[in-house]
């Protein structure tokens, strides 16, 4: 059975093409393309990513997409790669579970309980606060002389909400350029991105916890990930809400 791969590069060949035409056309970079000619799906981006990619290199080839992807889920279910039949990428797979105690069905009863007890607890807090905490803090002055009127003060020590602080994913303060859009995406897992600025060149990298890319454009970014949850963004000084779960793929447009 020809693989995928060597499907893909005989298209190519024919056509006369090389992988840089290919790659400045489609703007998929020159390597993933080589890791599709090769079946090195082991470094390429989610399922779902990769026939994207497909598709838009059949598609610079005059191929029709639809019969290309159906070759692709042929050869990944009974070629030489059935694990890759799954729509999740094997780098984010879960090992299988073992069960355990944390499984025993006493235990998920045990812990429900504590659950609901420290559900009660908050909810009585909460209330207590919320009767008992508008009470403002009074300061009395001292007794005034004979025939002058005495006063009080009242004072209120509670912060505002809003100016409480929230714990940022990011520690440093925001960067700034003059009359750029910028972008700072932080990972906290491993994480597949890809950055398209003023839908100009795109940048895929795959960035390890703790990392931190900046980028910058005139007016607007195109964003793609194969692991919304595992990542943060602060765009233009502001930092976004959580993106979506652990392994979910993305795609965001700024602003």
């Amino acid at each position: 059975m020809e693989s995928f791969g060597a499907y893909l590069k005989s298209l190519r060949e024919e056509k006369g093409r090389t992988l840089e035409e290919i790659s400045e056309s489609t703007k998929i970079a020159v390597a993933n393309l080589d890791f599709l000619e090769r079946d090195r799906y082991d470094f390429l981006p989610p399922r779902v990513f990769v026939k994207g990619f497909i598709k838009s290199y059949v598609q610079e080839l005059g191929i029709n997409p639809e019969e290309s992807v159906k070759k692709f889920d042929a050869f990944t279910r009974e070629g030489e790669f059935p694990d890759y039949a799954e729509e999740e990428h094997p780098v984010f797979q879960h090992l299988p579970s073992t069960r355990s105690f944390f499984h025993n069905p006493w235990f998920s009863l045990v812990l429900t309980g504590a659950g609901i007890l420290s559900l009660c607890i908050l909810v009585f807090t909460g209330v207590s606060r919320l009767f008992f905490a508008e009470e403002a803090v009074q300061v009395v002055q001292p007794k005034p002389l004979s025939g002058q009127p005495g006063s009080s003060v009242s004072l209120n020590t509670r912060m505002p909400a809003d100016q409480r602080p929230v714990q940022s994913a990011f520690a440093d303060p925001p960067r700034k350029q003059a009359g750029k859009k910028i972008l700072e995406i932080k990972a906290l897992a491993n994480t597949w991105v890809r950055v398209e600025p003023d839908n100009a060149g795109a940048e895929e990298l795959m960035m390890a916890p703790g990392d931190i890319q900046v980028f910058t454009a005139n007016e607007s970014f195109q964003v793609q990930t194969g692991n919304a949850g595992g990542m943060r963004l602060r765009y233009d000084g502001r930092e976004l809400p959580v993106l979506g779960k652990m392994n979910q793929t993305l795609s965001l447009t700024l602003p």
